[in-house]
């Protein structure tokens, strides 16, 4: 019978229109909260009020495969109570997981999850009875009392909603309820762990310096993205140690930085292009000057392709271009090289002079960016308001940048020399002739 059932579910959602598909839950939630006895005057029926569902778009524009099964979750952030929609889809060869949080910067998130996750969420959902909430003397200080949030699921079994309960997000082990240590999570929070936190990212171990310095420079790129994505503390020390090696290898991984960029999806929760763009900038201030080689014009041209695809998106691209307009021009190398030599030759550059001196080492010395470590120090020629000094990055071994700028002053005093030789040889050959 239930093949049956799934037969007939599947002739229905693949005949015509695409409203066909959906899933008719009330999405004012008025019905299950209705039947559960939930007072007019709750805290969970205002908020409902106050804030708005993005549940009834996604659903009515659903222009994908036919769904088989979905899973809706709603339910207030607990930081400030913005309202937080996740939505799951099953049709019979993909899944999808969908989130909004209200207020977010960069709005809905959309990514792939497998058929496998998928199914055990959905499995583990289908079997819950709803919990009842505790009461208020039972729950941490300052916690919400009764109902928290909504969910929903339909499948070829059939369609239910249900409240959602502070102990389906986190059990509380005693009255504190302090993380860490007087609490578990609750079982929605666990059911969702694998698309949430990916086992890519809860299982990833850092590899040895041995490992590290034996790959490739386009293996180092992937395994610092690997590193960034991975839940550490601040004092974890793994990204330096993944850099120093990637800093050696200059532009060569260029070819799997403009693979990340140019594969952006905007609406993944974890997209690896900007932190792609990111390493590009890394290099370029640390390592070796993007427009010194024809390698680094196609990571540059990638970042191009990056920022004019977010900006067709109406997203925000600003971070991007401060990135071409640095690679391009005068970075944050630069403006040390150039605080350094005020502050410790006091030689003064324009913004005029330090591109000229920029294109200079960019062209004779493009790895320049790597000759020294910086600290940072006041400018007492530069205060604001409090009368204290700006800060600026100084070189800690500046010997080599204030040769290059003395060589690059020789060549500069000299050209106007020359030119003024060729002409007087060119006026000579001319009255000869």
């Amino acid at each position: 019978m239930r093949q049956i059932a799934r037969i007939i579910i599947a002739a229905i959602l693949l005949h015509g229109a695409v409203s066909a598909q959906q899933p008719r839950w009330d999405l004012s939630y008025g019905s299950v909260l209705e039947r559960n006895g939930v007072a007019n005057d709750a805290w969970v029926r205002t908020w409902l009020k106050n804030s708005k569902s993005p549940a009834a778009e996604w659903i009515a524009g659903w222009r994908g495969k036919p769904i088989i099964s979905s899973i809706l979750i709603e339910y207030p952030a607990f930081h400030a109570a913005e309202r937080t929609t996740m939505w799951l889809v099953r049709t019979e060869h993909e899944a999808f997981y969908r989130d909004y949080v209200e207020g977010a910067r960069y709005g809905e998130n959309e990514e792939p999850i497998s058929l496998k996750i998928y199914d055990d969420i959905y499995k583990q959902v289908t079997s819950w009875q709803q919990l009842a909430p505790r009461s208020a003397q039972e729950l941490p200080d300052q916690a919400l009392a009764g109902y928290l949030g909504f969910l929903s699921y339909k499948g070829p079994d059939g369609s239910k909603q249900m409240l959602l309960t502070l102990d389906d997000f986190v059990g509380c082990l005693d009255k504190e309820c302090l993380p860490g240590k007087g609490t578990k999570s609750g079982r929605l929070m666990d059911a969702l762990l694998p698309v949430l936190i990916p086992d890519a990212v809860r299982n990833y171990k850092h590899k040895t310096e041995t490992e590290i310095a034996r790959m490739t420079p386009e293996q180092r790129i992937d395994e610092e993205i690997r590193e960034l994505d991975h839940l550490t503390d601040s004092a974890d020390k793994q990204d330096e140690l993944i850099r120093k090696y990637r800093v050696l290898d200059g532009a060569k991984g260029a070819r799997r930085l403009i693979e990340l960029m140019d594969a952006y999806e905007p609406k993944r929760l974890r997209d690896p292009a900007w932190k792609a763009a990111l390493i590009a900038t890394d290099i370029d201030e640390n390592s070796v000057r993007l427009r010194a080689s024809p390698e680094g014009w196609l990571i540059i041209d990638a970042v191009e392709r990056l920022a004019a695809r977010t900006r067709a998106l109406g997203r925000d691209a600003s971070n991007l271009e401060t990135t071409l307009h640095s690679v391009k021009g005068v970075n944050f190398t630069d403006e040390a090289i150039r605080d350094t030599l005020w502050m410790l030759y006091k030689i003064k550059l324009s913004d005029a002079e330090l591109l000229r001196f920029s294109n200079y080492l960019v062209k004779h010395h493009p790895d320049y960016p790597r000759w020294s470590k910086r600290y940072s120090a006041r400018d007492g020629s530069k205060k604001n308001e409090a009368g204290v000094g700006t800060l600026v990055l100084i070189m800690k071994e500046p010997a080599r940048h204030h040769q290059a700028y003395l060589a690059f002053k020789r060549v500069t005093s000299s050209r106007p020399l020359l030119e003024q030789t060729i002409k007087k040889r060119r006026r000579s050959a001319a009255g000869r002739s």
